[in-house]
């Protein structure tokens, strides 16, 4: 059998990523073969491919961090899933494959009722907003919160979470298709960023009152711009860096209005995270089964499409999140 990845051999453009064949892995002891149907796409990949990301792997490299497959083998230490079992993944690289191991402590099962593609897109936002808003902030009910980019995957995971705790959730984005998202899934006050206006300024013209959170996923000005209108002890959550600009912060600000910065870093490429495993997304199928959860089902995109992908993500004309489906998608 074949097994397909997008390979880079030299960082730079994602239009030198090849895609090519490779003999299917054998997993170690701790280790599960997953059959993948679907990859989600995240601006990491990209940015990995490039030769951008914190941590640079090592060359040739396969980027893609979370799957949804089928276990289709498995290593002798393994008892807690079985062979056929459908499961979610985190990868820690090598996704964009057809076949993939991944060590069982990053593997869950997934609820039969969520579709393979919206599977592989909610480890990475879902997760990294679980930990922001239930154990970073400790957020309370009927908080307010403001979230910039708000229809990007992490800011769409943020709004269907806190409106479990019946936040009130203003959301703030470039385009009134992503507003429109940003309602369907539960924000309360929505505000256009218009691009010939400062964000204070348009916050100020809309009336936006204190908050007590602020979730930032475009970095640059836009952070010291938010600052504002950040309630007295408020806490602001750099959580990305859309704008490609990383905000210099006047620490008079933060003294002032004793303000805290909380960093946001889940995952195990965290450095201090040592005892990293997937525990917290099994709330995930719960929530999901339940209903609490819509969870935005991602644009699906054929494997072999993938700078379609690549270049929507580059170019910040997606909403909510995207995935590659291989040919075994279901």
């Amino acid at each position: 059998m074949r097994n397909l990845r997008l390979v880079q051999e030299n960082f730079g453009s994602i239009n030198d990523i090849q895609l090519k064949e490779s003999e299917i892995p054998s997993p170690k002891n701790n280790e599960v073969l997953i059959e993948v149907f679907s990859i989600g796409v995240s601006f990491a990949d990209v940015l990995a491919y490039e030769g951008n990301y914190q941590d640079k792997p090592d060359l040739p490299f396969v980027a893609g961090l979370e799957v949804s497959g089928t276990i289709i083998g498995k290593g002798k230490n393994i008892n807690s899933l079985n062979i056929g079992d459908e499961v979610i993944a985190l990868t820690k690289w090598g996704g964009f494959s057809e076949y993939v191991t991944v060590d069982i402590k990053y593997v869950i099962k997934k609820s039969t009722k969520i579709p393979h593609s919206i599977g592989s897109t909610t480890i990475i936002n879902y997760g990294t907003s679980i930990y922001t808003i239930e154990d970073r902030l400790a957020c309370e009910e009927n908080c307010r919160v403001m979230i910039l980019g708000a229809s990007g995957g992490i800011g769409l995971a943020c709004i269907e979470l806190l409106k479990i705790k019946n936040a009130e959730i203003i959301a703030v984005a470039s385009s009134q298709d992503k507003l429109n998202e940003c309602e369907k899934y539960g924000a309360t006050d929505l505000i256009l960023r218009e691009p010939d206006k400062s964000l204070k300024q348009i916050l100020k013209e809309n009336n936006v009152q204190k908050v007590d959170y602020i979730i930032d996923t475009i970095g640059g000005q836009e952070t010291i711009d938010s600052l504002s209108f950040l309630k007295w002890e408020g806490s602001l959550v750099p959580m990305g860096f859309a704008s490609g600009v990383i905000s210099k912060i006047p620490a008079n600000l933060i003294l002032l209005k004793n303000i805290s910065i909380v960093g946001v870093f889940w995952g195990p490429f965290a450095r201090g995270n040592n005892s990293f495993d997937l525990h917290s997304i099994s709330k995930i199928n719960d929530y999901y089964d339940k209903g609490l959860l819509k969870i935005a089902n991602p644009r699906k995109i054929k494997l072999e499409n993938y700078l379609d992908a690549f270049k929507a993500i580059k170019e910040r004309k997606s909403i909510g999140k995207l995935c590659l489906i291989t040919e075994k998608y279901k």
